[in-house]
């Protein structure tokens, strides 16, 4: 790596550690998530389920999944009888839809943060003046923003 993409990579650290971010899509990792995504597990791709993915190669992948998902379920206090869990990175585009489908019907309301407050597309983002959709979901939902006072940068 370079020194100026270390340089930046540095300056982004100080940006996150010093800023509160309130992008629902963003989070916080661990050093041991850090480590897991800069190491070779990044060059696989491996879509599908255990043991049942599109592509060969996932023996490894396999395992490291099954051991998540047991801690997951253990986390959560849930019977792997009757439950299973999804640990596989996904896009919160794709995880917003699946909770909007299944608790709303089309042409319900949304309430969602403004996108440039910190909200998400995904949220029934929308042009607001020419009452455009942008995104899928505001084209099945209509939605209402909430919005982040200029001035304090308070929720208002």
């Amino acid at each position: 790596m370079s020194d100026k993409v270390l340089e930046i990579i540095k300056k982004e650290e100080l940006r996150q550690k010093d800023k509160i971010r309130l992008i629902p899509s963003e989070n916080y990792v661990s050093e041991a998530v850090k480590q897991a995504v800069g190491s070779v597990l990044m060059n696989k791709y491996s879509e599908g389920q255990i043991g049942k993915r599109y592509y060969q190669g996932n023996s490894n992948i396999d395992e490291i999944e099954s051991i998540v998902k047991e801690r997951a379920l253990k986390l959560f206090k849930l019977d792997p009888k009757e439950w299973s869990v999804n640990v596989q990175a996904v896009s919160g585009s794709i995880a917003n839809l699946a909770v909007y489908s299944a608790l709303l019907n089309p042409g319900d309301f949304i309430l969602s943060m403004f996108l440039p407050d910190g909200g998400h597309l995904s949220h029934g983002w929308r042009m607001i003046k020419e009452n455009r959709p942008v995104s899928f979901t505001s084209k099945i939902y209509r939605s209402e923003f909430y919005f982040v006072d200029p001035q304090t940068d308070t929720l208002d």
